[in-house]
């Protein structure tokens, strides 16, 4: 073995020595993906005030608390479907701009972080509003959530799918105030029916 093919096996071993610690470097070095960064866009506005983006437009008509909901399908004198906390029932029109569409993501959001899905239970649905171009369409989110979790709360919709960052969302401040909470708390109904809501 002569000088030269020493230096080139040497040599190899601490290129090959060099790329083996970098690639384990590389791989302790997960990559982070901020999730904001893959969030849809969205479009704020406040309850009565239509909020539009270039999928969809959304506007609350009002919001309405109940202790209890009316079964579903229910033949006889069914037990009204109860909670802890307080079912909350947003009321909405929504139209699409360009083509039919439905509402994918419906969550309620409050301060501390917390989200609230709509449908909460089996047996209780929300009527969730057919999009289409140019015709406003009415429904009712249903969301069960704790009573002190009422104050702040936003209304987020948007469509989905399968690329977060290409929808659309409308984020809807529902203007509940620590007073109007109380509110409506106080005129909570029983046996509420969002099918009749709508």
């Amino acid at each position: 073995m002569n000088g030269r093919e020493l230096l080139v096996r040497g040599g190899t071993a601490v290129i090959g020595t060099g790329l083996l610690v970098a690639a384990m470097w590389v791989h302790t070095m997960r990559p982070k993906v901020d999730a904001k960064e893959l969030d849809p866009l969205r479009n704020d506005g406040k309850i009565g005030q239509t909020v539009s983006n270039r999928m969809f437009s959304v506007r609350v008509e009002g919001v309405q608390a109940a202790r209890s909901l009316a079964p579903g399908l229910s033949f006889g004198n069914e037990p009204a479907i109860g909670t802890d906390g307080i079912y909350l029932a947003v009321r909405i029109r929504a139209k699409s701009e360009r083509e039919p569409l439905r509402l994918g993501t419906a969550v309620l959001e409050t301060p501390g972080g917390y989200g609230y899905r709509y449908d909460p239970r089996s047996g209780t649905t929300s009527t969730v509003p057919d999009m289409q171009p140019m015709i406003w369409a009415p429904g009712t989110l249903l969301f069960e959530l704790p009573k002190q979790r009422l104050r702040g709360a936003h209304l987020v919709v948007g469509t989905g799918g399968l690329l977060p960052q290409l929808s659309a969302e409308a984020d809807i401040d529902l203007g509940i105030s620590p007073a109007r909470a109380r509110a409506l708390l106080r005129s909570a109904v029983d046996r509420f029916d969002p099918e009749a809501a709508s």
